[in-house]
């Protein structure tokens, strides 16, 4: 029996070859997404724990891994900058840490290689799960408590160098093909910080008394504020909820019966006002004159009077409320 080496008609031969399934991840360094704190007053950056995140920290990966990375696969990051943290317009710094997840379990010390591979921080990211899918590392920051600055933009460029070294091939019970690269990006970090006070304003009485000359001025009263630093600022206190006319003498009421009286400057009889001059600047605080220290108070001094030439009202309990503003 002989056999021919051609196909019967038109037919066509197919053969069909079978190869091993194999896993790949491959990863690369790419441009990073910026991180922001937003704005903030300056108070809140002094005493307030701030946080934020990048969603992208430059490192993209695409695979298929059949296992959880090995103990001897690793992904690290070195982080280092010129810098100690988010540096303002007058040179001030606002300094944060870094942390390699949502928590506070694994900071990120400048300069120190942190492996990503270990803590299962890659594997939980699902990093090397999806060939169709490129996924990014992310990393977090909170700032430090205690920063005293000025108001302005802060920002700070992070040089984040990444090298890895990982299985990405596993045939036969073992590494057929490992991906080894490195390579280094940069991550912009931002924030800015806004003019504030604290203010400390204590209440005002002036006692009791039968007619209107037997009461006396009331003398060494305070206000302090604790405003940005290097804030250059004003005071404005507003005429009440009484007032005769826009700058007017300030009323107190009880019932339908007033009683005028009225906040004078520092020790003087100019009365303490909100609008222009009737302002006090920061440079005409009695203590700590000038612009704003942060983390010290400046007092400025006043006293209150009743007006004598009025008639005495009925007897009653007498009350108003004024605003104090501050602007920058």
């Amino acid at each position: 029996m002989q056999f021919s080496d051609r196909w019967p008609g038109n037919a066509v031969g197919l053969m069909a070859i079978f190869l091993p399934c194999q896993a790949y991840a491959l990863c690369e360094v790419v441009s990073t997404s910026p991180a922001g704190f937003g704005s903030m007053s300056s108070i809140a950056v002094r005493t307030t724990l701030q946080t934020s995140s990048t969603t992208h920290a430059g490192l993209s990966c695409t695979g298929s891994l059949a296992s959880s990375l090995a103990s001897d696969d690793h992904f690290y990051a070195t982080i280092t900058s010129a810098t100690a943290g988010a540096v303002g317009p007058t040179g001030d710094v606002i300094g944060y840490t870094l942390f390699a997840n949502n928590s506070t379990s694994y900071p990120i010390t400048r300069g120190v290689a942190f492996d990503f591979a270990r803590h299962s921080i890659i594997d939980d990211l699902d990093l090397l799960s999806n060939p169709a899918v490129a996924k990014a590392v992310p990393i977090y920051l909170n700032t430090i408590i205690g920063s005293n600055v000025a108001a302005g933009i802060y920002s700070e460029t992070l040089n984040i160098f990444w090298s890895w070294d990982y299985c990405h091939d596993y045939g036969g019970g073992s590494c057929q093909g490992r991906d080894i690269n490195s390579g280094s990006t940069s991550l912009t970090v931002n924030m800015t910080v806004d003019n504030d006070c604290t203010i400390t304003a204590p209440n005002i009485s002036f006692g009791s008394a039968s007619v209107i000359s037997s009461f006396a001025t009331v003398t060494g009263q305070t206000i302090n504020l604790a405003c940005t630093k290097g804030s250059a600022y004003t005071v404005g206190l507003d005429d009440g909820q009484h007032a005769v006319g826009v700058g007017g003498r300030r009323r107190m009421i009880s019932g339908s019966n007033y009683l005028a009286y009225d906040l004078l400057k520092s020790a003087g009889t100019t009365r303490w006002g909100s609008v222009s001059t009737a302002r006090r600047a920061s440079s005409d605080a009695e203590v700590n004159p000038g612009n704003g220290l942060g983390t010290g108070s400046q007092i400025f001094n006043y006293n209150a009077k009743i007006y004598t030439d009025q008639s005495t009202p009925p007897p009653g309990t007498y009350l108003d409320s004024v605003v104090l503003d501050v602007g920058f």
